[in-house]
């Protein structure tokens, strides 16, 4: 077969697409049972809105599961609404938030837990006047 070099152009997006896919890391398998300590854990953004990722990785049972901190100045929306596959779950440390879940909105007090189920529009914002904390654990499912 005969390519000229108008035939390959066309290939060189694909093969860099498919070298990018396979570049992409599979989170490790969380295997070892360790804590993860709060002040070893570097935060990224600012005064209106922070976060960190506490670990990301799979079971062992082949379920991949994230957490992740995060804090929110006063009167700050995390992101519009939207959905996803993933289930979450969001744990209130500090402040106030006010839930959008799927257009219904609700308080939530310190120490209170939100279940947010597959694709299903969800956003919240801090309905306070301090920053508010919370941490969220990401179920992503089975890893391929």
């Amino acid at each position: 077969m005969n390519c000229s070099r108008r035939d390959l152009s066309f290939l060189f997006p694909l093969l860099a697409a498919a070298r990018a896919g396979a570049q992409e890391e599979t989170p490790p398998v969380l295997s070892t049972t360790k804590v993860y300590h709060d002040r070893q854990i570097p935060w990224e953004g600012n005064d209106e809105k922070k976060g960190r990722e506490l670990f990301l990785g799979n079971t062992h049972q082949g379920f991949t599961v994230e957490m992740h901190e995060t804090m929110l100045g006063p009167e700050v929306r995390t992101h519009a609404p939207h959905a996803h596959p993933q289930e979450e779950i969001i744990i209130l440390i500090e402040g106030t938030l006010e839930a959008d879940l799927a257009g219904r909105l609700e308080n939530v007090e310190p120490g209170s837990a939100i279940w947010l189920a597959s694709n299903q529009m969800h956003s919240v914002r801090n309905a306070g006047t301090t920053p508010c904390r919370y941490y969220v654990v990401e179920l992503r499912g089975q890893t391929a």
